[in-house]
C-alpha cells in the first residue's frame, strides 16, 4: 500500500528534495485509508529503496567512525567491499558500497544528511 502512494506522489512531483516532506505527504494519503497511521523514516526510505520507480539521490557530510558500518543506512543492506589489487598481488579494502541504492564510503565514513527521492519511469 505505501508503494502505491508513494508512486502516486512521485509521478505528480516528478521529485521531493526532503524525506520529511515525503513522508508527511505518505502519512496524509495513508489517513484517507486507516485512521492513525504510523510510518517511520527509516522504513519509509527502504520501501522507496527497495522500488523499482524511485531513485534515491544521497547527500552526505564526513565524519569519523571508529568501527566500519556493515549495512547501509540508507536501505540496510549489506554493504560489499570494494577492492583493489596490488603490485605485490596482494588486495587492499579501498571502501565499501551497497548494491542496492548505491551508497559507498571510503576511509572516511560518508554520513547521510539529506534525501532526494527521484521517480524513474
Amino acid at each position: 500500500m505505501v508503494k502505491q502512494i508513494l508512486k502516486k506522489i512521485l509521478m505528480v512531483s516528478g521529485s521531493i528534495s526532503s524525506q520529511k516532506l515525503l513522508r508527511n505527504l505518505v502519512i496524509k494519503e495513508l489517513s484517507k485509508i486507516q485512521p492513525n497511521p504510523g510510518l517511520s523514516n527509516t522504513r519509509l526510505r527502504r520501501i522507496a529503496a527497495n522500488s523499482l520507480f524511485i531513485s534515491i539521490e544521497t547527500l552526505t557530510r564526513e565524519g569519523e567512525t571508529k568501527v566500519f558500518q556493515i549495512n547501509c543506512p540508507v536501505c540496510g543492506e549489506h554493504l560489499k567491499e570494494v577492492k583493489n589489487k596490488t603490485i605485490w598481488n596482494g588486495t587492499v579494502t579501498l571502501g565499501f558500497r551497497c548494491p542496492i541504492c548505491g551508497y559507498w564510503t571510503g576511509k572516511k565514513n560518508r554520513i547521510p544528511s539529506r534525501y532526494i527521492f527521484h521517480y524513474t519511469p
